[in-house]
């Protein structure tokens, strides 16, 4: 197998200069891969990183108002989560969902709210990333969601003359997606399958991740 040659310290300077995203690693910099969410999060001084396998997004630790707050969360859980390696860590890293146990069996909630608040905006953060696609239920569902900004966002910048509660903020989405998508186009999203369709699916998946892995197996054989 042939091995990469070395780079020179110009072709890394160069590399560098060039790079779209460089996010250096200093003494400052901590980090925590949580492997039951196959999240790491990552923070220095100048920023953060929050990064799976797939995707990265990288934050300032200042915005136009201010100190970013992305930054600020992200770098407390994982100071929070290496305040309690000892009990979070698993064979492939560390658990969110053991540090999210520790943390709410102790008196004082503030750590586990925040935890929990950061878990939530991961989520929300997360979902969508991938949801562009071809086919009908994947261009619907952007569209979904798109709807879902604009009636909430309308709220958001709407003038506020009287007092709205949690409650009546939902229904005012609500009211809103309904109002936004009344000339939406009925169609079928999901079409209804029998057992032995659902079946032959199943099957069908089972046989291609197993030619897969077969196929995986063969070329690493092959190195």
């Amino acid at each position: 197998m042939e091995q990469k040659k070395k780079l020179t310290n110009a072709q890394l300077q160069k590399r560098i200069e060039n790079a779209i995203v460089f996010v250096p690693k200093t003494k400052d910099t901590i980090s925590i891969f949580f492997s039951d969410k196959g999240v790491r999060l990552v923070a220095d001084n100048d920023g953060c990183v929050i990064e799976t396998n797939f995707h990265r997004h990288v934050f300032s630790n200042i915005t136009a108002a201010g100190v970013s707050r992305p930054y600020l969360y992200t770098k407390r859980v994982i100071e929070i989560a290496n305040e309690n390696f000892d009990v979070i860590k698993t064979e492939s890293g560390y658990s969110l969902q053991k540090l999210l146990d520790v943390l709410k069996a102790k008196e004082d909630k503030t750590e586990y709210n925040i935890v929990t608040f950061v878990d939530w905006w991961l989520m929300v953060i997360f979902d969508g990333l991938y949801s562009i696609g071809e086919s009908e239920i994947e261009s619907f569902l952007v569209y979904f969601k798109y709807i879902g900004i604009i009636a909430t966002n309308s709220i958001l910048l709407d003038e506020h003359k009287e007092d709205m509660t949690n409650k009546q903020f939902i229904q005012k989405v609500f009211d809103n997606m309904k109002e936004f998508t009344d000339g939406l186009t009925e169609s079928v999203l999901f079409p209804k399958k029998t057992d032995e369709e659902r079946m032959k699916e199943e099957v069908e998946a089972i046989q291609q991740n197993e030619q897969e892995q077969a196929m995986e197996a063969q070329i690493n054989g092959g190195n």
